[in-house]
């Protein structure tokens, strides 16, 4: 049985991997097999979704679905470009800057989504080649989302499952994601920004943009960033209120539903279905790895391998920046949770001595995803977008780019984590 729950979820991760099949029947037929198979029971499965993690997701969903609307992010994008004066280089570094900040409070594939067509505009005006600015923002936007329990699906996975707090994630991944951006930026505009060049009628043309008129809806911005912020507040006080982060967004979202008045079913449209399904399958199938002993197993393997708990880290987060460069960060995450904590158990860790290894993993899973086209989701959204209006960003092309940017943050992380964590 330990083999047929195994074959399962590599066959899933192969099928989508290799675009054969979308990833959300993939991990749902893959689901009823292991059930269907006995390798896990129904009820069983029912408690192997981690239900926490999907409420986050849905409620920080609806609530960018109703702020969207606003044109508050393209707004963003402009003033931005008009804070640089027009100049090429600057407006590349503002850009990733503003992209890194929005993907650590919302999802970085949201916010890749929002800010391609102002990046196309910009880029249009600047007569310049729009895929650097591109490039930099997918990989700007998994490093911001790295900062937060809320900004990348790998975190929200591990803080769910773990209870670690939202103030925790900021405190302890916060500063290296800092570090990490600025020398990001430093090489890209070293790499690109330098090089480009603008006319000052051009840069004119930035600066007589006028960023109010991307505001379509006055009331709604005020209405749903007051319930954003409170949101965001939420977060942070969770160590006070003992409220955990799920309840928080859900809560703001049903609140921000009222307040704007918006239209319920077309608010519901903003949650991406197809990603909270894949979950349910994903847990489920990682759910069957664990009971059929398989996760133990592996989990045994790691505690054997090393009894330091540096090399261990430093094991986690090598291991997931690899893995993630060639797998969906996603389903790797919710891999090695269970992975994690049998190897506490074998190791006799307590949570505190536990947390180095739950950061190991994050860094390492949201920042391997930049190697890579099909490291993260939002590698693949903006090279999908860009090719339906002719613009092409290949394998190559970005894994040029991609791999030494995932090397220099893990090698940061790898400092980090020695002097810092463990």
């Amino acid at each position: 049985m330990s083999f047929f729950a195994a074959a399962v979820f590599v066959a899933v991760l192969v099928l989508f991997a290799a675009e054969k099949v979308h990833r959300t029947p993939a991990a749902l037929i893959g689901a009823v097999l292991v059930v269907v198979a006995g390798a896990i029971g129904q009820e069983e499965a029912i408690e192997a979704v981690n239900w926490e993690t999907l409420g986050l997701l849905i409620g920080m969903m609806l609530l960018v679905g109703i702020l969207k609307e606003t044109g508050i992010f393209g707004y963003l994008a402009i003033r931005s470009a008009q804070i640089a004066k027009g100049r090429p280089g600057r407006i590349l570094v503002y850009l990733g800057v503003v992209t890194a900040v929005l993907s650590a409070f919302l999802d970085n594939v949201t916010t890749v989504l929002l800010v391609f067509p102002i990046t196309l505009l910009l880029a249009d005006i600047l007569g310049a080649d729009p895929v650097p600015f591109l490039l930099v923002e997918v990989i700007a936007s998994n490093i911001g989302g790295t900062a937060t329990l809320v900004g990348d699906p790998p975190n929200i996975i591990i803080g769910t499952a773990t209870g670690l707090s939202f103030n925790s994630f900021i405190v302890n991944l916060g500063p290296p994601v800092v570090v990490i951006l600025t020398v990001t930026l430093a090489v890209l505009w070293f790499v690109y920004g330098r090089k480009l060049r603008s006319s000052e009628e051009t840069q004119r043309e930035i600066l007589a943009l006028d960023p109010v008129a991307t505001i379509t809806d006055r009331s709604l911005l005020i209405r749903g960033g007051l319930v954003t912020g409170a949101t965001v507040l939420g977060f942070f006080l969770q160590d006070v209120t003992g409220v955990g982060p799920a309840v928080v967004a859900l809560a703001g979202a049903a609140l921000a539903m009222v307040v704007s008045r918006s239209d319920v079913e077309g608010v519901l449209h903003e949650v991406e279905w197809p990603t909270i399904l894949f979950f349910v399958g994903l847990f489920v199938m990682v759910g069957a790895l664990e009971t059929v002993g398989i996760i133990g197993a592996v989990a045994k393997a790691l505690a054997s391998s090393s009894s330091s708990p540096g090399v261990t880290a430093l094991t986690i987060l090598w291991g997931s920046a690899a893995a993630s460069a060639v797998v969906d960060n996603i389903p790797f995450t919710a891999t090695m949770i269970p992975v994690v904590e049998q190897l506490g158990e074998a190791r006799g860790y307590d949570a505190a001595a536990l947390e180095p290894m739950w950061w190991s993993l994050s860094l390492g899973a949201c920042l391997g995803g930049n190697a890579t086209l099909i490291g993260a989701s939002a590698n693949l959204v903006v090279a999908g977008m860009a090719e339906k209006v002719g613009i092409s960003i290949s394998f190559g092309r970005f894994l040029i780019v991609g791999l030494p940017m995932a090397l220099i943050s893990i090698m940061i992380s790898t400092g980090y984590v020695l002097l810092f964590l463990v």
